[in-house]
């Protein structure tokens, strides 16, 4: 048995939340979308990063990263969720170079602008893993590779080579804290309670409980005794962390599970299946969930905080490459993500009961050991947010 580290206050507190806002949203690297969707010149998607309007575009076939505003009254740039559109203002017009330079004014006279070189737009750190784009929104990014371990990067760069560039892309909230999300993709032990016809009949978790009391291997090793190919070398055996020196790689987990394989009635538009009869995922804090089913199907899962009660949800969902000379397959898509939201609801209808609950919560009652990675996950929050001394009071 594991003792809780986060208290209650640190889901519904608006102290833990600006925290995490300037700690962890305000530094480390978030993703914010696929090569996929930025395929064109000027297309672009926005997001908000820890409060911060995001733009990302594609200037000459080359994927830049701005703050949304405009430098003159700081009106977004760009005002939908994705589409095609040049940097221009749609306020007053004002348009910007590629490197975000100001390019021109309509009536400039009337402005009287001193300095044109104070008024770029501002740069963002970026960074591309496989197809999977990664923003900092910090003034001084870290390198990326101190959050992604070489192993995580590997795995997303050998499946992107696999992605469709067709993608269905939606959001929606939920009235819970984000965390609770990122807790409930490690907890493997709620699927077959909470998705008993949707989720859980495709897995096998029985066979993957430990058989005996002497067993020294975590339920989650037994899980995944199984041949690595395409993965390489990639060491899915992640190890559980009981001291206090927590680092970013620890509470990234990349998990690889057994099914039971079918064809189905798309498969015969499919170019290659490359991991047939297993289900492949990579959760990566703070706010990401990537998988596929048999390497068929991906999913892409990823909860943007909005105040401690209130998430954004983002979810996408694609195939693998389909077969050249065929046509556009828009209802294919759309089953693939009405299944996918069947299962998203199943978790949303409780994690908003449980954020009600831990609004007048005086504990957080007990954690089993098989949560061993929400508890490192806990750990290196509040070493990070409140330091060591919180820790060991």
């Amino acid at each position: 048995m594991l003792l809780p580290v986060l208290s209650s206050a640190c889901y519904t507190d608006p102290y833990w939340f600006e925290l995490e806002r300037q700690k962890i949203f305000g530094s480390l690297w978030i993703f914010i979308g696929l090569k996929q969707q930025l395929q064109q010149e000027n297309d672009f998607i926005t997001r908000t990063v820890g409060g911060v309007p995001v733009l990302v575009q594609n200037i000459n076939g080359e994927l830049c990263a701005f703050r949304n505003t405009c430098t003159h009254k700081g009106m977004p740039i760009q005002t939908q969720l994705y589409g095609n559109r040049k940097l221009l203002c749609p306020y007053h017009g004002w348009s910007f170079h590629g490197d975000g330079r100001l390019r021109g004014i309509p009536n400039e006279n009337i402005y009287n602008i001193c300095n044109r070189s104070e008024l770029s737009l501002k740069q963002l750190g970026i960074a591309t893993v496989g197809n999977f784009i990664f923003i900092n929104v910090s003034e001084k990014p870290f390198p990326i590779e101190n959050q992604l371990s070489e192993g995580l990067r590997s795995c997303l760069e050998t499946v992107s080579k696999h992605f469709d560039g067709r993608v269905s892309y939606t959001t929606f909230t939920g009235r819970y804290n984000w965390k609770l999300n990122f807790e409930n993709i490690l907890d493997w032990n709620h699927v077959p309670f909470v998705h008993p016809k949707t989720f859980s009949p495709i897995v096998n978790y029985t066979a993957a409980l430990p058989r005996n009391k002497e067993s020294t291997k975590t339920v989650d090793e037994r899980m995944q005794e199984i041949p690595t190919s395409p993965f390489g070398d990639v060491e899915f055996r992640t190890p559980i962390h009981r001291s206090d020196e927590v680092l970013l790689h620890d509470i990234n987990w990349i998990s690889r599970v057994p099914l039971e394989y079918h064809d189905r009635w798309y498969t015969k538009f499919l170019k290659n299946i490359f991991d047939k009869g297993h289900l492949f995922g990579c959760h990566i804090f703070p706010n990401f969930n990537f998988g596929s089913l048999h390497g068929e199907t991906f999913y892409l899962q990823q909860y943007d905080p909005l105040a401690p009660d209130l998430t954004n949800f983002h979810s996408w969902v694609f195939t693998s490459k389909i077969k050249e000379k065929l046509p556009p397959q828009p209802h294919l898509l759309w089953g693939i993500h009405h299944a996918e939201k069947r299962v998203i609801d199943e978790d949303r209808v409780l994690l908003e009961a449980l954020q009600a609950s831990l609004l007048n919560a005086s504990s957080m009652g007990v954690m089993g050991d098989y949560e061993h990675r929400q508890h490192t996950m806990a750990r290196w929050y509040m070493r990070e947010l409140a330091g060591r001394e919180a820790m060991t009071s």
